[in-house]
């Protein structure tokens, strides 16, 4: 009547294992502290390595289907086929996976609760928002209405504008700063003189 969970690729699976059990640690040292800082993040896949990227990959492939098989009914609240297209949704969906995964590892079921209530709710809601009721219909991507755009951003007259803004503004920064030291350096002189007609010394 409801299907599992898709359970991770086993190198997935012991890595959140391992960071389960890092982030329950009361007494780490420094050496493991470290060494559990250079882990991958299953829920960032961009700042993970080929192999383990991979693998978060194929598993939300996994889990896009059990979603809208077990999860959706109205057509406008799926997650779309294309979402592999989708960076925003990609960025989302490795989080809302990971969560779901571990809240299958709490104690009570307030965390599974709250992924069912918040979490996928609001993911689903999000993907609404972004791309509109009508989404992408199947086999039918649209592409980035604001792809125009971004390729401007990155490319023509405008990062070299951008740079020549940065340039301006350290300019006006560092002339800030020397007017600044300079009427600082002012201030200080009159305070001396009173300390300098006390033990009878000219100033200068």
């Amino acid at each position: 009547m409801a299907a599992p969970f898709p359970e991770p690729p086993g190198v997935i699976a012991r890595l959140l294992d391992e960071l389960r059990l890092a982030a329950a640690a009361t007494d780490e040292t420094e050496h493991e502290s470290r060494r559990v800082a250079m882990l991958s993040r299953p829920w960032d896949p961009p700042s993970c390595p080929p192999e383990i990227r991979r693998n978060v990959y194929l598993w939300l492939d996994d889990v896009v289907a059990w979603i809208n098989e077990d999860h959706t009914w109205r057509t406008d609240r799926v997650v779309p086929i294309c979402w592999d297209l989708h960076p925003h949704i990609v960025h989302e969906l490795a989080t809302l996976t990971c969560l779901r995964w571990e809240a299958a590892f709490a104690r009570t079921p307030a965390a599974l609760e709250e992924w069912h209530r918040f979490t996928l709710p609001a993911f689903l809601q999000r993907v609404v928002d972004r791309i509109g009721e009508t989404g992408c219909p199947p086999g039918r991507h649209q592409p980035n209405p604001g792809g125009g755009r971004n390729a401007i951003y990155r490319d023509g007259d405008e990062p070299s504008r951008r740079r020549s803004r940065r340039w301006q503004d350290e300019e006006s920064n560092s002339r800030l700063a020397g007017r600044t030291a300079v009427m600082e350096l002012e201030n200080r002189v009159p305070e001396q003189a009173p300390r300098l007609a006390k033990s009878g010394k000219q100033p200068g």
